[in-house]
């Protein structure tokens, strides 16, 4: 059956077909990734090479073949074009495959042959070639290099039961075993490739990485598992920066995506990404490392970046010499973990093109030894490429499968027992196969599947390692990666040999994890770990906000009052109150204490006025304190007075304990000042007002002398009782809720230092009863006053009493319902200049005149002026009352008379005429008593002022 599918795909590719038709037996894989070419042969061109029949082949005869499959050329132009270092590996096969035959304890009597072919790196070229290898009845294949072509040949072999062990092919595709049952290899799958990225990366703690990938199979499933993993990790990817096939020669679409990654965009909270992931194949990488070299000597620095490589040019010294010659940043790269063989170099380093009937060797030789002519060839020493020993892994697996097939005793229990439950019954011969001439076992599809089954289960012992396994059920090779750097010590020289001596070992990864000796420093020099994150820190005095990935996140300025003082702070403090943050906003500091200090334009504007208050007060008490016995004087209740002038006085003192900073003392005094400021003045005022108005209204009432409870003696101990009670009551309200500085806050941005106040219930409450008791006062004068307002010309102090408690009146409302919407020190300059204003009212209304009187008029502070006063006041009021009467009695008699119709209308104007005289004398009469009662009360008013009794 076998054949003769090899035979319909021969006529199929023979009669013209489309080549990319070729690989219709690759159906179980229909994806984008699997279509498109890894190299930049077009299609023409393989339609050429489809009918060029001349092309090389590597072959040896043997009892049972092995072929091979190796991208020996590229097409370039319909031209081939060698691949130097793939030269070796075809010739590394050939020379593992002699070494087997010529090992005695491996398929003893048995020759094996090969029959190596190119496939250019291209999957429909390849599949015609494995097709001609299947014709020939080869028992297995090595290859094919990329996975590209791995994954069609895979499909298109697996289906004809050909097993194949890829020396090359690292695609994470591949390990499906579902879709590749023939498929093994001696390379590590690329998923453990990126956890090895990862590991490395997350040991040295970035959490941001820019990477950079190839368009082909391979560039594309490493980058999305490395990022997969990364993810995993909490490592952000930037993005994917993808390398376009058709621009890969274009310098400014690579400047331009390298200076995306490494400068820093702008408006954005990010950091350029110092790590750099170059997943790509050795073109492509070598093109990107140029670019860079490119950039950084325009001006572009690469000095804290470090490139991570993959393992197709992490060991290539080609690409690694950049980094020698130019400051592009740190290099850290993958290699697999290999073994040399240090057999082959040497056969290797002697060979000659008359020693091989390798085809592709002359060409190799003439290039690399002869510089492109056959004369004066110098051999160079070749350096074991990287997967020199897959190929030997790959052949030498092949070779031991078949020895313990063909020399088992008990093969079918033997393959059975491994897995038997997924594989055919082999068909195998009866007895132990020991010649030459039986193997015709080897053309049965079963014995395929027998031989990939016993390959994948089975342990090797080759030349270069103890033990080979795979995985029994993908197929994978055990993985081993090998970290490299550039020993910076040696950037002077950047040939190929001074380049794989700067290489070193930093650490490896095996599937048990990772190993870095974390005391070299040979990645980074002398110099720290790079940090690369995808933001920048935030420093202190900024809080971070997580972004939708969980390891980029923004800065954000603390607000006003808020801070953090550690670097990456989730969240910003809140100052205490009084507090406020300095302006980098890492700390708090105490905001300055407001208050009316004695430098505050306000504050001297209050002291200016307290001062001249203070001195007119003064000069008040000094004038009245010398007149103390004139008439003026005592008619003004002069006790009464010196009590009011000394409220008046303290009221301006109180000025001076409401400026500057507070203290509990300070506040004492101000309360204290305050309260006998209001009571000094209003009970001296209450009592005179009351004085007034009984000595008018009472006297006039009962027409008697004033009641001595009015004398002086009964007046000052009446005031000395209304004046105490208040002190009882501060002193219960000091004790009950003593006064203290507090700090009030108006706003955020001003501490005010004040007495306790309003802002506190308890001092509300505590303050409520003495305030109370100087309102209470304070509006009986008012009511008072306001009745006694027009007493005559000479006694005119009430009226000038109730203007000053009017004035006080609207100062308290005005300026308190003001205190209410202001803040800071202006509330305390309001409630000063309250005080002031209501003690200058005081001052000026009461005293201004008498002042006037006392200095400028003294003829006028007499008793006779007084008397004459009076005298005069009696003849006026006298005159008054006769003038009063005439007119009255005038206007009464020359009334006309109103004539109504009728007699009846004569007899009420005739008695309205007779009634008018005696109507008008009743009235004079009830005049004449009440002017009377008045003169009286008046002349003992008068009388008073020689006794110093009166007003």
């Amino acid at each position: 059956m076998r054949i003769i599918l090899i035979i319909i795909e021969i006529i199929r590719l023979s009669c013209g077909m489309n080549v990319l038709g070729s690989v219709g037996l690759a159906a179980p894989l229909q994806c984008d990734l699997c279509q498109q070419k890894e190299d930049h042969t077009t299609e023409s061109e393989l339609n050429l090479l489809h009918h060029y029949t001349n092309i090389p082949v590597y072959r040896k005869d043997g009892d049972v073949i092995l072929g091979g499959l190796f991208p020996l050329q590229r097409i370039e132009n319909r031209t081939g074009i060698i691949r130097y270092k793939n030269v070796a590996l075809a010739e590394m096969m050939a020379w593992t495959i002699d070494k087997v035959n010529a090992d005695e304890n491996v398929l003893p009597g048995i020759t094996l042959g090969y029959e190596i072919r190119d496939t250019l790196n291209n999957a429909p070229f390849a599949s015609v070639q494995a097709l001609e290898l299947a014709a020939k009845n080869v028992f297995g294949v090595v290859g094919p290099g990329s996975s590209m072509v791995a994954i069609h040949l895979a499909s298109l072999l697996g289906s004809l039961s050909f097993p194949m062990v890829a020396y090359s092919s690292t695609s994470d595709l591949l390990s499906d075993s579902n879709r590749f049952r023939m498929f093994a290899r001696t390379v590590p799958s690329d998923k453990y490739q990126c956890k090895a990225m990862a590991d490395i990366i997350h040991h040295y703690k970035w959490s941001f990485v820019s990477i950079i990938y190839s368009p082909e199979l391979y560039g594309r499933e490493g980058a999305d598992e490395l990022t997969h993993l990364l993810e995993k990790k909490n490592t952000f990817v930037d993005k994917f920066h993808p390398l376009i096939e058709s621009k890969i020669t274009d310098q400014d679409h690579l400047d331009q995506l390298l200076k995306g990654i490494v400068t820093k965009p702008p408006n954005r909270n990010t950091s350029p990404a110092s790590v750099i992931v170059l997943f790509a194949t050795r073109d492509y990488a070598e093109k990107v490392i140029k670019s860079a070299v490119r950039l950084q000597a325009d001006g572009i620095r690469f000095d804290n970046v470090t490139w991570i490589a993959s393992e197709s040019w992490g060991a290539r010294p080609n690409i690694i010499s950049h980094f020698m010659k130019a400051n592009i940043g740190y290099f850290i790269g993958m290699k697999i973990k290999t073994f040399p063989v240090t057999d082959f170099l040497d056969h290797f380093r002697n060979l000659t093109p008359e020693t091989t009937e390798n085809p592709w060797f002359k060409h190799y030789y003439k290039e690399e030894y002869c510089k492109g002519e056959l004369e004066n060839c110098q051999h160079k020493e070749y350096q074991q490429d990287l997967y020199d020993e897959a190929v030997l892994l790959a052949v030498e697996a092949f070779a031991h499968t078949l020895h313990d097939i063909i020399f088992k005793e008990d093969i079918e229990q033997g393959i059975t027992e491994r897995n038997s439950s997924e594989l055919d019954q082999c068909v195998v011969a009866a007895k132990p196969i020991s010649n030459t001439t039986d193997l015709y076992f080897l053309r049965n599809s079963a014995i395929g599947k027998c031989i990939f089954q016993e390959l994948i289960t089975g342990v090797t012992r080759t030349r270069t390692r103890k033990e080979l396994r795979f995985n029994d059920t993908t197929g994978d090779f055990e993985a081993m990666f090998t970290y490299l750097t550039v020993k910076h010590s040696q950037l002077e020289d950047s040939t190929s040999d001074a380049v794989e001596d700067a290489l070193h070992d930093i650490g490896y990864w095996d599937m048990t994890g990772l190993y870095v000796d974390d005391y070299d420093t040979v990645p980074f020099g002398n110099s720290p770990v790079p940090v690369s994150k995808c933001s920048v820190d935030c420093t202190p005095g900024q809080w971070k906000r997580t972004l939708e990935k969980k390891t980029c996140w923004e800065c954000i300025n603390c607000d006003d009052y808020y801070f953090s003082n550690t670097t990456n702070s989730l969240k910003c403090e809140r100052c205490e109150r009084g507090m406020e943050t300095n302006d980098e906003k890492t700390n708090c500091t105490e905001i300055p204490r407001t208050f009316l200090d004695y430098k505050h334009p306000a504050a001297i504007v209050l002291i200016i006025i307290s001062l001249i208050g203070m001195i007119l007060t003064a000069m008040t008490i000094v004038i009245f304190t010398k007149f103390r016995d004139t008439p003026l004087v005592k008619a003004s209740s002069r006790e009464l007075c010196l009590v009011l002038l000394a409220g008046i006085f303290l009221g301006f003192i109180s000025t001076f304990f409401s400026i500057g900073e507070p203290s509990s003392p300070v506040c004492l005094m101000q309360l204290m000042t305050g309260v006998l400021f209001g009571t000094l003045t209003i009970v001296p005022v209450f009592l005179k007002t009351f004085r007034i108005y009984i000595l008018f209204f009472q006297s006039i009432k009962s027409a008697g002398g004033p009641p001595k409870y009015l004398q002086p003696m009964w007046q000052g101990m009446v005031c000395m009782m209304l004046v105490l009670l208040q002190m009882i009551i501060l002193m219960f309200v000091i004790i009950w809720h003593p006064l203290k500085r507090q700090e009030e806050f108006p706003n955020d941005r001003t501490v005010l230092l004040v007495c306790s106040g309003v802002h506190s219930q308890d001092t509300v409450i505590a303050l409520a009863v003495p305030v109370g008791y100087i309102a209470f006062f304070s509006i009986l004068s008012l009511i008072l006053s306001y009745k006694v307002r027009k007493l005559p010309s000479n006694f005119h102090e009430a009226k000038y009493i109730c203007l000053a408690l009017t004035i006080a009146m609207i100062v308290m409302v005005a300026f308190g319902s003001s205190y209410f919407v202001t803040a800071g020190i202006w509330q305390k300059f309001l409630i000063v200049i309250a005080a002031q204003t209501i003690a200058l009212s005081f001052l000026i209304l009461i005293f201004y005149k008498k002042v006037l009187i006392i200095v400028f008029y003294p003829e006028r502070n007499k008793i006779c002026f007084a008397k004459d006063a009076m005298k005069n006041l009696e003849m006026s009021r006298t005159e008054k009352r006769k003038s009063f009467l005439e007119s009255q009695h005038c206007h009464m008699c020359n009334q006309p008379l109103h004539a109504k119709p009728g007699a009846e209308a004569g007899l009420i104007s005739a008695a309205n005429m007779l009634s008018g005289i005696p109507k008008v004398a009743e009235k004079d009469k009830v005049v004449i008593d009440k002017e009377l009662q008045t003169q009286t009360t008046e002349c003992n008013i008068a009388s008073t002022l020689e006794s110093g009794s009166a007003l």
